[in-house]
Formats: structure tokens, C-alpha cells, sequence
């Protein structure tokens, strides 16, 4: 029989805003289902509503936020469960960083990073996991190119050295080593050391993805032309856009190109630096694999 001493205990809620109140959210893992059913619901009762559902704290934001000076907290989990995620499910995924998930299950991943939650991707889906590793980098203080200080300036990139028009394999072999060398030495040199470290983990993700291409539908020149606008900003957003084409020229879409294409070279003191000295580089098989292998390693 039901006994009324435990029905008397039992408070009954409509939506997380009602159950935040009652326990912290953070200690729950609360399916992506729900939340999207939270939305409605709670977005029908206004703003203060979805207000009141666990805000992040200072402590616990991950998006928008400065990276940590020390490249041992690199990457934050955020991005570690993220590119873990896609590596391990996605790399059989049409159109991987190119499809855009529900919105209500994006927001719901985000702000659950943000209040410090458990976030189950596997609830929210690979896609959700791309765009949430594209915001990360879209919403950093400092765009990685653009006119900031400790950003990549657009005058830089136009000065990679331009691949000759010509039907010599031998000479354009030599020139993507030229306009590597340059992005490794003069575009990244540009941009804070912090920035290289994160920027070395997410390209292992997309050279691998790349490399990937009969199951992600998805070339280095794909990946430039879906990520490029996610690292360039600047005051004027119809010069943003011009310096995002991909493809042989000396634009940001160029540049990120060359770094699918050439990741091992481009980003070989970073490579280094993670995996601890070049005798390990050289002893690795795949350094891509190598490389994702420490961010799984981070959270064991």
C-alpha cells in the first residue's frame, strides 16, 4: 500500500527552473530531452523563468572566456569532451562541422558546460558536439585573426606566400613547404602560445576528419570553408567575410587549409610540446591519433 508519510515528502515540480531551486541542477544529469521540453515550457512563462534554471558562475564559464596562460589545462573539458566525442562517433558522419543541430539542443549542451553540469553528448548528437567546438573557438575574447592585439593580423595573412599557376609537381611540392613554414612560423608566431596549444588539438580532430572524407563527405578545403568564419573577426564584417574564402590564396580560409592539410609540419612545435620531445614524434605512427590520444588521457 502507498504510505501518505512518504507522499507528504514528495514535492512535485513543472519545470527545471522550479526544480533548480530545490536541488542544484549541476549534481543531476538531466537528459536532452527534457530540456527541450523545459524550453517550451518554461520559455511560455518568461524570461525570469529561464533565468532562474542554474546560471553559470564565473567559476564555472567555459565559452567566452579567456583560455588558461598554463597550456597544461589545455583544452578545457569542454573541447576535450567534445573532440573526444566526434572522434569516437563521428568520423563516419556526412557533413561533420557542416550541419547544424536543433537549436533548443545546442543551447541546452552550452549552458550545461557553462553551469559546470555532467552533459551527455551522446544525448545531444554529434552535430550538437561540432557546432559546440566551433562556438568555443568563434567565441573567444581574442579572434585568433583579426585586428586585436594577440590576434593574427588580416596584413599577415595576405602575405603567405602565393602557390605558382603552373603544372610542376616538383615546384608546387616546394611551395606548399614555403606557405607551411610560413603559417607555422609568422601566422601562428602571431597569436598567443595558449591559442597555438588549443589550435593544435582541434586540428588533429580535423585532419583526422579530413583524412576521413569517404564517410565525412568532408576535404581540408570544406573544413577551411565551415571553420574559417569561426576565427576571423574584425569591425567590418564584409571584410571578414572576403578574407574567409578557401582554396590557394592568402586568406584565413586559405591558411586554415594549410593547416588540415599540413598539420604535422604546421603545427610541429606544439606537436612536440604535447607529446613530450621529437624522439616521440618520430617514434608515432599517426601523430593526428597521437596527439587526440592526451586529450582522452586528460579525463581517465
Amino acid at each position: 500500500s502507498r504510505s501518505p508519510k512518504f507522499f507528504a515528502k514528495v514535492t512535485w515540480v513543472d519545470t527545471l527552473s522550479q526544480l533548480a531551486a530545490l536541488v542544484p541542477l549541476n549534481q543531476i544529469n538531466v537528459p536532452q530531452p527534457v530540456y527541450d521540453y523545459n524550453a517550451k515550457v518554461d520559455g511560455a512563462r518568461g524570461p525570469a523563468a529561464e533565468a532562474s534554471v542554474a546560471p553559470a558562475s564565473p567559476d564555472t564559464q567555459v565559452f567566452g572566456v579567456p583560455l588558461a596562460t598554463d597550456t597544461a589545462q589545455l583544452p578545457p573539458r569542454a573541447v576535450r569532451q567534445c573532440i573526444s566525442y566526434i572522434r569516437q562517433h563521428g568520423l563516419a558522419t556526412e557533413g561533420l562541422f557542416r550541419r547544424s543541430p536543433p537549436s533548443t539542443a545546442l543551447r541546452a549542451a552550452k549552458d550545461g558546460f557553462n553551469r559546470g553540469q555532467h552533459v551527455d553528448l551522446a544525448l545531444a548528437g554529434v552535430h550538437v558536439a561540432c557546432v559546440l567546438l566551433k562556438v568555443f573557438v568563434r567565441e573567444l575574447p581574442t579572434p585568433v585573426f583579426g585586428d586585436a592585439a594577440g590576434s593574427c593580423s588580416y596584413d599577415t595573412v595576405r602575405a603567405l606566400p602565393q602557390a605558382p599557376k603552373v603544372d610542376d609537381t616538383e615546384a608546387a611540392r616546394q611551395m606548399d613547404e614555403v606557405r607551411e613554414r610560413y603559417v607555422r612560423e609568422v601566422v601562428l608566431g602571431a597569436v598567443r602560445r595558449e591559442v597555438r596549444v588549443l589550435l593544435c588539438y582541434v586540428f588533429a580532430l580535423l585532419a583526422l576528419v579530413a583524412r576521413n572524407e569517404a564517410g565525412t563527405r568532408m576535404t581540408a578545403y570544406s573544413l577551411a570553408v565551415v571553420w574559417a568564419p569561426n576565427m576571423a573577426r574584425t569591425d567590418d564584417p564584409m571584410q571578414d567575410v572576403a578574407m574567409c574564402a578557401a582554396g590557394n590564396a592568402a586568406t584565413v580560409g586559405g591558411v586554415v587549409q594549410l593547416m588540415v592539410q599540413g598539420f604535422e609540419r604546421v603545427f610541429a612545435p606544439q606537436i612536440e610540446e604535447i607529446l613530450g620531445g621529437r624522439q616521440r614524434v618520430a617514434n608515432a605512427d599517426d601523430v593526428a591519433a597521437e596527439v587526440l590520444d592526451v586529450v582522452e588521457l586528460m579525463d581517465r
